[in-house]
């Protein structure tokens, strides 16, 4: 934690205005969509929100007033079934493509069927968008799990909201909801604030341009 602080102190407060977006923060699934279940019966959408939350509170430090797709455990479409879903999924796309100057980030949970598997993985849509995601992944790599060896890759096409979306973003896969040490790991307070931090800190120097080929440069 003492070494993400030094990082966050050291960078500038004042982005370019050439560079500066709005972080659209979505906090994956909620309500009726619980999304990922743990065999223990964590759910998913919690740990989203908590963590977007968390993001949004250390970006507002820095003088950073994120979009919250949404802040409490609630979805936002209405109905049942797959009419409930396909209505969410199109609102949080609305929310997205109504804010100006728009970046996502998208804060989810992995799940897979062999528990050995674990990490946080960070996915990105645009090249615009691919140093913050490095940037996050060696981030959490450096502070967070130096054994995650995992690399930045595009969203999958499938994946409607950055599919529908008209900006760059970021999709990250916190953790694996089938990984013992990872599920632990992610109901502590003090990790949650580290990867909020991790995500921030990456963020602000991708907006005050010191990352390669970031805001926008070639």
């Amino acid at each position: 934690m003492k070494r993400l602080a030094a990082l966050l102190l050291a960078i500038p407060l004042l982005v370019r205005p050439a560079a500066a977006h709005t972080p659209v923060i979505d906090a994956g699934h909620g309500g009726f969509d619980g999304g990922a279940v743990s065999s223990s019966g964590v759910i998913e959408s919690g740990l989203n929100l908590s963590i977007a939350l968390r993001t949004a509170d250390a970006m507002r430090l820095f003088g950073i007033e994120p979009v919250l797709i949404r802040e409490t455990d609630s979805a936002l479409g209405e109905g049942s079934g797959r009419s409930a879903k396909s209505a969410d999924l199109k609102r949080r796309v609305e929310i997205i493509n109504s804010t100006d100057d728009a970046f996502l980030i998208s804060i989810h949970q992995n799940m897979f069927g062999d528990s050995r598997y674990g990490g946080a993985h960070i996915f990105y849509k645009g090249e615009d968008a691919r140093p913050l995601a490095e940037a996050i992944q060696a981030d959490i790599r450096a502070q967070l799990d130096p054994s995650n060896e995992r690399v930045s890759k595009p969203v999958a096409s499938s994946v409607y909201i950055f599919k529908k979306a008209s900006c760059a973003g970021v999709l990250a896969e916190c953790g694996f909801l089938s990984n013992a040490r990872d599920l632990e790991l992610l109901g502590q307070d003090g990790h949650q604030k580290k990867l909020a931090l991790a995500i921030t800190c990456a963020y602000l120097r991708y907006e005050s341009g010191s990352l390669v080929g970031s805001a926008g440069e070639g």
